[in-house]
């Protein structure tokens, strides 16, 4: 357990860095007025935008926190980036093609169209009622551990400091931005992976098939339900959803676990607390636990 928690952790910071990184030195070449403008455009514009970009990078949340942040400071609408945050953990090309292989490809296809409204519809709703003034200033989420590097994150946000100077001088500058923003999570993405592999280490597939086959009328609600609070990696989702098919589990609990699973978890949560305040969240785990449900019933009455 210590030495599989080690292993991800490493990953996961080499990970969250090398994307904090890529953002950072992509946003300084561009230009945080030119990444507003291709992301820009009508709200549902701006969403369909965000989702293809969560589609094209299939992150986790751990690593799509960095490139939330660069849009947040290059003031994108908010549209494009809740729309990026949603999608980018649930539209995930291998879930869709696990997905395909166990319950076929039509459960595959409603999975995957209601994963988009939903992503669609929460960021035209977070347009709407603006979600800004709920969220930590994007120019403060990495200010968080004082001294002298509290003011980086705001005299270089997204290359927002003046053009392009030559990679001699924009690397180091922009590997220094990610640093402080990986030290600014280090204390929450520990949690997060500890809480994560305790999930899996104490709730193996099977006995998640089990829980779900035990109720018949309400396997689906069951499944979105055990699935929201839950963390289950992409490779950990495949032998679930085997398990639950080969217990004879409906197509409808198959894919509201798998939208549950994939939308939120307790360790997302807890990131997500240092960028949003508790109402958003909990909205959020809401919201994820509804499409998950309605997702379900759609592939069971169709699938």
């Amino acid at each position: 357990m210590i030495r599989d928690s080690l292993i991800l952790l490493i990953e996961l910071v080499i990970l969250f860095f090398g994307v904090a990184f890529l953002v950072e030195l992509s946003q300084r070449r561009l230009g945080p007025d030119r990444l507003r403008a291709w992301m820009g455009g009508r709200p549902v514009v701006a969403a369909v935008k965000g989702i293809a970009v969560g589609f094209i990078t299939p992150f986790c949340t751990y690593s799509a926190l960095p490139l939330l942040v660069g849009l947040r400071r290059a003031r994108v609408t908010p549209a494009g980036y809740v729309a990026f945050i949603v999608a980018a953990p649930v539209l995930d090309p291998v879930l869709f093609g696990a997905l395909t292989v166990i319950v076929g490809i039509k459960a595959a296809a409603i999975y995957a169209v209601v994963a988009f409204t939903a992503a669609m519809a929460l960021a035209l709703a977070a347009e709407r009622f603006d979600i800004e003034p709920h969220l930590a200033p994007a120019d403060q989420i990495a200010a968080v551990s004082g001294g002298s590097d509290a003011a980086a994150p705001t005299a270089c946000a997204t290359g927002s400091a003046g053009p392009w100077a030559g990679a001699r001088v924009e690397v180091p500058a922009a590997a220094r931005s990610a640093a402080t923003l990986l030290r600014s999570m280090s204390l929450l993405l520990i949690v997060g992976v500890s809480i994560g592999l305790a999930v899996e280490a104490l709730v193996p597939a099977d006995s998640v098939a089990d829980i779900t086959g035990r109720f018949d009328l309400l396997a689906i609600p069951v499944a979105a339900g055990l699935g929201t609070p839950l963390y289950f990696n992409t490779e950990l989702f495949i032998p679930i959803a085997g398990s639950l098919e080969t217990a004879g589990v409906g197509l409808g609990a198959i894919v509201a676990l798998t939208i549950a699973g994939a939308g939120a978890n307790i360790p997302e949560f807890i990131l997500l607390s240092r960028l949003a305040d508790r109402r958003v969240i909990s909205i959020f785990i809401g919201y994820v636990f509804l499409v998950a449900v309605v997702g379900g019933l759609l592939a069971q009455l169709l699938g």
